[in-house]
């Protein structure tokens, strides 16, 4: 059995593929996080979209619409 973590974001169902702690990406000592560490995760981790829900940084990769072919 596959456990999927899903969140829907302006109607568009993401399977959550790891999430973190804001406080992670913030690496020069300011209040900013650092997009490219972001960046670097993503691409590592396969993801498409970040998202920030509930003071948690959210990786995620889009879930396509089924096409049913006739």
């Amino acid at each position: 059995m596959n456990y999927y973590n899903l969140v829907k974001i302006d109607n568009v169902l993401l399977q959550v593929i790891r999430d973190f702690n804001p406080q992670y990406f913030v690496t020069d000592g300011s209040n900013q996080m650092n997009q490219k560490l972001i960046g670097l995760w993503v691409e590592y981790l396969g993801g498409d979209r970040v998202v920030k829900q509930n003071n948690r940084i959210l990786i995620c990769r889009t879930i396509e619409d089924a096409i049913i072919e006739q």
